[in-house]
Order: C-alpha cells, then structure tokens, then sequence
C-alpha cells in the first residue's frame, strides 16, 4: 500500500481574517486543496488522506465541501480531528495512527503545487529545487528548510530556516515506513532536549542521523509556492479578467460608416497586441468588449487568436458610451477588487498597464 496525506489542521496562521487555506478559492474555481495535488500522479496511490479539524467542519463545511469535491476519487478519505495537534509532524502521526496507515506514504503540503519530470515518487526522498538555476523567484528563503545535498544526490541533513545550501525542500516528504516514522517522531517527543514544534524535517533528520534511512533529493521541474496570503494574492494577479474594447485599444478605431468601416477593416496595433498576449500567456482571461455587432464577433476571434491571444468571449453591441465594472471584495478577493484603465484612442497601452 502507498498512501497519500495532506495535513491542514492547521491554524492558517499567515492567512489572517480568512477561512482555512485549503478552502481558499482558486482563481479557476477550484479549491487550493485541489491545487496542491493536481501536479501529482494520484494513480501512484492506493489511499489519499486529508486531515482536518473539526471547527473546519462545524463553521466551514469543510467535510461535506472536501467530500463533494473528491466524490469519484474512491481512495481519498477524510481524517478529522477533534483538537489541534502541536505541529505538521504530529498532525501525520496521528493521521498514521487513526487510519492505520503502514508502509510507504508520502506527506504534501497543502500550500503549494509540484511538478515533477518523472512522476513515480520513490520512497525515502525529499522534493526540493536548486534556488540558483530554478526560473522563478524563491521568496521567503529564510523561512525555509534546506536540503545538505551530497555529490549522489543523498540528503545529508536538513536545516530549518537557515540559508546552509542552495537546495530548498519544497513541502514533500516520501517515507518507506510509516512505522519508522512514528518511532522518529515518538523519539523526539519524549526527548528532553527537543523543544518546541517538531516539523517533518527534524524526523528526516533524526532518521539520517541515527543510520535509519537514506533519503535522496528528489528535484521538481516547477514550483508555485501559496505559503502566506500576499503569495495567495499574487497567485490570484496572475488570472485577473481582462474587459478590453477592441477599436482604438487592439485596433486602429473604425466606426459603422465611412471607407475603412467594422466591415472592411481590423488593422491591429500590433505592441498593444503584444502586451494583451502577455497578459493571456501568463494566465489572464480577455473578453473583448466592442461596438461591433454581433455578426462581427467571429472575424473579430479569428484575427486576435491567430495574433496569440486567447480570448474567454466577446461582448458585441456595447454602447457608445463609458463602462462601469462593479465586483464586490472580500478578504478573499481583496480590495480593489475591480479597476479601470484609461488610455487615449489608439494609444500605446504598455505606457498605462502594470
């Protein structure tokens, strides 16, 4: 058997005045929870256990929402728990205990989506990236565990929220043993000299430097890091819906009448093509907005998408006349959470968007 666990029992503490992180609201609708393993092959497992608590449950619904969500995943189960534990680490040994978890498992983190080249998940290994050749910024380094890395790839130690090594262990565990590793963590709870929150990288630790296991650097090909609400948000600017009107913004202005007319005519002004692409490339939605008829809409999608833009939709027969966005905001969703962009007609949209 090879089991899955996703802890969030926790207290959500860098998402204050929200609801538990898992249950946040992905900008494609889907729940963070869901995000966390979709980079996963879940086929690999013969169980996934999600532990929560049961103030989730009573306030949030979580159990019938997690239940709705993963209804035709028969291997996913739901562990909840009536008290907070202490930490992650106890967290996953109770979730051991309670369902009677043995051999291989792996723990994921919630807050976060992974990508690896080869998906088999081998056991006794740890996901990390190497911080100097990974594309994307790595922020909050000081707040993360580092992998001592030898010339074989086997983790020597693991250092908690010191820079030691340009590895970065990014929140997923393999174990050959879930009985190895309730003795690990038992043994560090009865320890005298083991002091405060015990996370999963003092149990590795203890088990490399007692000879029990090996474990090995397992590199992800791509990371997205949801660890505080401000990456949440960030996450969340990347899809913002873009409303743009097409003439005078992606097209030279033309009007019903006249020699170069809606019937005749789209000249595209081509770095404002550009930067609309941008936006779609890195995961905005575009609707276009237009004075145009209807029957215009579908020479409209066949200009733009053949210039690189992916559009959502079309809203033809706008009037001639100024346009209001109204969306409501919430901690969620944070203020503003709609806003207006004005540039002058067929002018250069780079000098205005951010």
């Amino acid at each position: 058997m090879k089991t899955l666990i996703v802890p969030c029992a926790g207290r959500s503490s860098r998402f204050p005045h929200m609801k538990p992180k898992y249950l946040l609201t992905h900008p494609d609708g889907t729940l963070m929870v869901e995000k966390a393993i979709e980079g996963l092959d879940i086929s690999q497992f013969d169980r996934i256990v999600i532990t929560i608590l049961r103030e989730h449950s009573v306030k949030y619904e979580a159990e019938l929402i997690l239940h709705q969500i993963f209804d035709k995943l028969p291997q996913v189960e739901l562990l909840v728990l009536e008290q907070e534990t202490s930490c992650q680490a106890e967290t996953v040994y109770e979730t051991i205990m309670r369902k009677h978890i043995t051999g291989r498992f792996v723990v994921k983190d919630v807050d976060n989506r992974l990508f690896f080249a080869e998906d088999e998940i081998a056991p006794n290994c740890v996901a990390g990236i190497n911080v100097e050749t990974f594309e994307k910024e790595i922020g909050r380094l000081r707040e993360k565990s580092f992998l001592i890395v030898n010339d074989q790839s086997i983790i020597v130690d693991i250092i908690e929220k010191v820079v030691k090594s340009k590895y970065v262990c990014v929140g997923l565990y393999s174990f050959d043993s879930a009985e190895v590793y309730c003795g690990a963590y038992e043994s560090l709870r009865e320890d005298a000299f083991c002091r405060g929150e015990i996370y999963i990288s003092h149990v590795i630790s203890y088990l490399i430097g007692t000879g029990k296991c090996v474990f090995r650097l397992k590199e992800v090909s791509d990371y997205d890091d949801w660890g505080t609400r401000d990456e949440w948000y960030q996450e969340q600017a990347k899809y913002r819906t873009y409303f743009i009107d097409l003439d005078g913004v992606l097209c030279r202005n033309r009007g019903r009448y006249g020699t170069k007319n809606w019937g005749n005519d789209i000249e595209l002004l081509e770095d404002n093509v550009n930067v609309v692409k941008k936006l779609s490339d890195d995961g905005g939605q575009i609707v276009i907005t237009t004075c145009r008829d209807e029957k215009y809409a579908g020479q409209i999608r066949s200009v733009l998408e053949a210039a690189g833009i992916k559009i959502h939709g079309i809203v033809t027969n706008c009037n001639h006349a100024r346009r209001v966005l109204i969306n409501d905001f919430a901690a969620t969703n944070a203020y503003p959470s709609c806003e207006a962009i004005n540039i002058p007609r067929n002018g250069r949209l780079a000098d205005y968007i951010n």
